[in-house]
């Protein structure tokens, strides 16, 4: 079998080569991209039960939006009762696949926001329906972004990924 002597090779023998490295390296892409589950978005909760429940059970306005924004789903709730205070998560996808979620605590509030707000920085603050707001804001590129209201010993926290804006309004919609 005689070939081209070593060190003979042309142009045209390195670009053959490249593409069927290519063509190589997309077939591993596609087979790896194909095996993956497919991502499903969370599933929606309901939880005006769950809501309702809290409501007459802690002693503190158990504060929920009205209305829920258009086009956001819940998707988790999470509650605790217990000697280091009663606590209640709500969280959101919204409707460009975003993350907003309520904490609400009357525990330990410093160890409560220093757990939630653990990597953020006090960054102002804002003024909602009376109520002095602090803002904070997460380190990093595609940083989070919290409001915190804390108010006769009950730490709320609006949190996620939306902009300031975003979260002011999502917190002006909350009721108890």
């Amino acid at each position: 079998m005689a070939g081209k002597p070593r060190g003979s090779e042309t142009v045209g023998d390195a670009v053959r080569s490249l593409v069927a490295l290519l063509g190589i390296i997309a077939a591993v892409v596609v087979a790896f991209t194909a095996m993956r589950p497919d991502q499903q978005p969370p599933a929606p909760v309901d939880y005006s039960g769950i809501l309702d429940r809290l409501r007459a059970e802690y002693p503190y306005p158990v504060l929920a939006p009205t209305p829920v924004p258009s086009g956001w789903t819940a998707t988790s709730t999470e509650h605790a009762a217990g000697p280091s205070g009663n606590r209640w998560r709500l969280g959101f996808v919204t409707d460009d696949d975003g993350f907003v979620g309520l904490e609400q605590s009357d525990g330990e509030v410093g160890s409560f926001l220093d757990d939630r707000l653990d990597g953020f920085t006090e960054d102002g603050a804002s003024e909602i329906d009376g109520a002095t707001w602090q803002q904070w804001i997460e380190a990093g590129d595609k940083p989070d972004r919290a409001l915190v209201l804390v108010e006769d010993g009950v730490a709320t926290v609006v949190l996620g990924t939306e902009p300031y804006d975003v979260l002011r309004d999502f917190a002006a919609s909350l009721e108890s």
